[in-house]
């Protein structure tokens, strides 16, 4: 089976270090007004921050080299090197952006974590189109924009829990890795 995975708060609990992040970042160089809607999806609805403060927070970030301190979901490293060794092959599909200290920081991260996989593909705005371009067999992810993007290419896909998306009942949901694991096992047999 060929299963696309995304990384950010599907393999790596980056919401809370980010929210930590851009809490500090707030204060520092914007107004400081905090949360607008801690449960959204976007930077400019979870803050009071306009296009140019987003994109200047995540240069911030890159520079900061946070993104290789962040924690590994639990079990996730587990349950998608026991996958690659059963044969299937992992393809990572991320919307980091592939310039500068962020693809060379997602890639050791991976390795430092100890995942095993087949590719890492980054800058992915359409994940839908890149499942159905890799031929892929089952997508998981935590934003239901991107479920629905693959699901419209007839690929089986599977949300990741997270307080921000579970307004979305029409979804397949999972709590967890072993949890994907079982569903992907009770798929191939």
């Amino acid at each position: 089976m060929r299963i696309g995975v995304d990384i950010d708060d599907t393999i790596a609990n980056t919401h809370d270090m980010l929210m930590e992040t851009a809490i500090s970042y707030d204060k520092e160089f914007v107004e400081g007004r905090g949360f607008r809607n801690k449960d959204a999806y976007k930077f400019n609805e979870i803050f009071y921050w306009r296009t140019e403060n987003v994109k200047n927070f995540f240069k911030y970030v890159a520079k900061s080299k946070m993104f290789l301190n962040i924690e590994p979901k639990k079990d996730s490293i587990k349950y998608i090197n026991k996958l690659k060794e059963e044969g299937h092959k992992i393809f990572f599909i991320t919307r980091r952006n592939s310039k500068g200290s962020s693809k060379g920081c997602t890639k050791k991260w991976l390795k430092k974590n100890g995942y095993k996989y087949n590719k890492v593909i980054m800058d992915c705005d359409e994940k839908g189109e890149m499942c159905k371009k890799k031929k892929i067999d089952l997508f998981i992810d935590d934003s239901s924009v991107h479920i629905y993007e693959a699901m419209a290419e007839n690929i089986d896909a599977l949300l990741m829990d997270t307080p921000r998306n579970r307004g979305e009942k029409k979804l397949k949901r999972v709590k967890g890795w072993k949890e994907i694991y079982n569903y992907i096992n009770k798929k191939v047999n």
